[in-house]
């Protein structure tokens, strides 16, 4: 027997996978396809996919194929479908439980769809025999609902509704989460805009953060023991280098937390930048907040150097670099 190696294969191109999405769409004389569909017919692996788009429904904006099911197509798909692909879910990232973001991003089906079908998320992961994500309503704190109003207001590029939530299924919180917490629905929307327009102390450092902090070090030696002025000195310049080289590269942190995030979204419209993509007239357009200048390039996490995109603009910005 002779053993020989494979021809290399060049590195799978956005462009290989999405004329095979069309292809198989084609193939079968429809504008939209399942990624369970196109497992069995397709060339590209499901984690090829994600690798190069994030979701299954980006995959098929950018193929030009309709990226949601109809109500019609919905109803066929059977409760133990969902419960096998939230299975394979927690399989895949090694887990008892699934939680919504996780699944959002590994699932074939819609999180909303589950949600609307059975009511809430956990109900769902109970029936196919997995964990509750530990979100119960008693745990679930102040920054979550938060942090899901903002989630929302992104989807939805408006202002979330009690309508968006109870009949919609947009959020992971029931509505009587936000009741319970803040006394009504209207004052969790002011309470959110109040936390959003709070100082932001966490993205950037203070001016005079080197000094407060020589100095607190400073004061701490000097209370443990009485040093002479000499070794205070020379910890003192010892201090400040140590702070200065720790902080020379980047004064913020990589990520963009929810204040900052809804910030720029609110700034920007909820609009892409680059080519006025919104959710609010297309739910399929996904927004991003991106840094301008990469913070791998020495670019901040500050309101100036970020800009909303959609998913596609995003894409594309990052095949350029």
């Amino acid at each position: 027997m002779q053993f020989e190696i494979n021809d290399y294969k060049s590195e799978l191109s956005d462009t290989e996978i999405l004329e095979d999405i069309k292809r198989v769409a084609s193939g079968i004389n429809t504008d939209y396809i399942p990624i369970s569909t196109y497992k069995k017919l397709g060339k590209y692996s499901q984690t090829a996919i994600q690798n190069h788009f994030g979701t299954w429904v980006n995959a098929l904006t950018l193929a030009g194929l309709r990226s949601k099911r109809t109500a019609k197509e919905l109803k066929r798909i059977s409760d133990e479908e969902y419960y096998a692909d939230l299975k394979r879910v927690a399989e895949l990232i090694n887990s008892t439980t699934v939680p919504y973001d996780s699944y959002k991003r590994y699932g074939t089906y819609s999180c909303e769809h589950i949600i609307k079908r059975f009511g809430k998320w956990n109900t769902a992961l109970q029936q196919a025999g997995l964990e509750e994500t530990g979100f119960s309503k008693e745990r679930i704190s102040e920054q979550q609902c938060f942090d899901e109003i903002e989630r929302m207001w992104r989807v939805l590029g408006r202002q979330p509704t009690t309508t968006d939530i109870i009949k919609g299924g947009i959020s992971l919180f029931s509505i009587d989460t936000f009741k319970r917490r803040f006394g009504g629905w209207r004052k969790a929307l002011e309470a959110f805009v109040e936390y959003i327009n709070q100082n932001d102390t966490d993205t950037a450092v203070d001016n005079d953060g080197a000094r407060d902090f020589v100095n607190t070090a400073k004061s701490e030696a000097v209370t443990e023991k009485a040093v002479s002025n000499d070794t205070v000195e020379a910890n003192e310049t010892n201090l400040e280098k140590d702070y200065v080289a720790k902080q020379k590269k980047h004064r913020t942190s990589r990520n963009v937390n929810t204040r900052l995030r809804y910030k720029v979204l609110q700034r920007d419209h909820f609009k892409c930048c680059a080519c006025g993509a919104s959710p609010a007239k297309d739910p399929a357009v996904e927004l991003h907040v991106d840094h301008i200048v990469p913070w791998s390039n020495g670019g901040e996490t500050e309101l100036n150097n970020l800009q909303t995109l959609c998913s596609k603009c995003n894409l594309g910005k990052s095949n350029c670099l």
